[in-house]
């Protein structure tokens, strides 16, 4: 019966899930631009290069072009104080872009990547490297190190979705240089050295699609594992839209996943000093509990009692955060106290909200299509062609 009301809840949903793919006529009436800007490379002293294909060397990314060339061999990228340094020439710019040809690669510390690459002299005299990438072969670079290449194509597909839409929401960040970074923070991507026959075909059966409400882009976040309920984006970031896409939803498709339980053992010591490290005068800890759960079950408070008495309230999240991400896996765990160390015994990896992978990859393995797996982690989102999102109504909630 429940799985009758659940497919009968996705059939209704996923009719109304609207997908528009027919694109505006002219370029111009577009507002979502066709590539995203990708920081591959943060405050580094020196970065290895080369290009294999012929290049043009710019100021910046629309500036005139300064130089070309048809092979670069590996070379180091230095700052100096008059410019940057590549190779055996100085450019006296703090911008400088490389354009390849259609068929050149360029190659950053060993990685290939497609589209134009900017290194960027920081005020603190450290080099960013910034790669602008077609949003599409963007994607495809992310999918491989989100999920299996060999998981059904209806879960990559769903996955895809979530990627794009999450990529051009982040388009823009007021005073950076680049719109998203290349590590978990944002999303995990690889350049063409990533890219899989498989993932690439679900980036291309789902070109141009992203989820959106009332016409605008929203934040498609994504995890790894709820285990049991996804997670209120409210809870975990407070300043997140407080739309019905973004609220927690039960889920009961994702209980073959590795990371479904888990347990970790802690030094009580250890944590102390973590919480000293990010700014919390705590001395030796006698006991750690829970204070309140919220409607996911996931920790919303949690109490840090010292020897001395003294009682620190941590949002579960920021503690979390402050032990690692991929150390503590989730905010949804048992505390057992065992002298000087501590033990959690949780359930699920990551924060919980929106799109669950492996619960995307049960859903598929049942036979449910990208669209109904879309449609019942983003409640109520729409599909739409981004082309078709103009500044009247496709401005991304922020």
């Amino acid at each position: 019966m429940r799985r009758s009301l659940l497919l009968a809840f996705l059939f209704t949903v996923a009719t109304g899930l609207a997908v528009t793919v027919a694109a505006r006529e002219s370029d111009t009436e577009k507002f979502y631009p066709e590539h995203v800007r990708v920081a591959i490379v943060r405050d580094s002293r020196e970065v290895d290069l080369g290009i294999h294909g012929h290049y043009f060397i710019r100021e910046s990314a629309k500036g005139p072009i300064i130089s070309r060339g048809s092979y670069l061999a590996d070379s180091r990228v230095r700052l100096l104080r008059k410019g940057i340094l590549v190779g055996l020439h100085v450019y006296r710019l703090t911008h400088l872009t490389l354009e390849p040809s259609k068929d050149a690669c360029i190659l950053i510390d060993g990685r290939p990547f497609r589209g134009e690459v900017t290194f960027i002299r920081t005020p603190e005299n450290r080099i960013t490297v910034v790669n602008n990438i077609d949003v599409e072969d963007y994607v495809k670079g992310i999918l491989y190190h989100e999920v299996s290449h060999l998981w059904p194509m209806e879960a990559l597909k769903a996955q895809a979705v979530a990627s794009r839409t999450y990529a051009l929401y982040s388009i823009n960040p007021a005073g950076k240089p680049y719109d998203l970074t290349n590590d978990i923070y944002s999303q995990v991507y690889g350049g063409k050295g990533s890219e899989r026959y498989r993932t690439d075909l679900a980036v291309d059966y789902t070109r141009g699609q992203v989820l959106t409400y009332k016409g605008k882009i929203i934040p498609a976040y994504f995890h790894a594992t709820c285990a049991g309920a996804t997670e209120d984006a409210r809870e975990v970031w407070p300043k997140a839209p407080d739309i019905p896409p973004l609220r927690g939803v039960p889920c009961s498709f994702c209980r073959m996943s590795p990371h479904f339980f888990w347990k970790k053992n802690f030094r009580l010591k250890d944590i102390q000093e973590a919480l000293n490290l990010h700014g919390y005068k705590v001395g030796p800890i006698k006991q750690i509990s829970v204070v309140d759960r919220d409607r996911s079950d996931r920790i919303e408070d949690l109490k840090i009692l010292q020897s001395n008495g003294n009682e620190l309230i941590i949002k579960g999240v920021d503690f979390r955060d402050l032990m690692g991400p991929n150390v503590v896996d989730s905010d949804n765990y048992q505390i057992v106290m065992k002298g000087y160390y501590v033990d959690f015994i949780g359930k699920g990896w990551g924060h919980g909200v929106g799109l669950c992978q492996w619960g995307a990859l049960g859903m598929a393995k049942q036979n449910f299509n990208y669209k109904q797996i879309l449609a019942y982690y983003y409640p109520q989102s729409v599909l739409m062609d981004y082309h078709e999102l103009t500044p009247q109504n496709g401005a991304p909630h922020k």
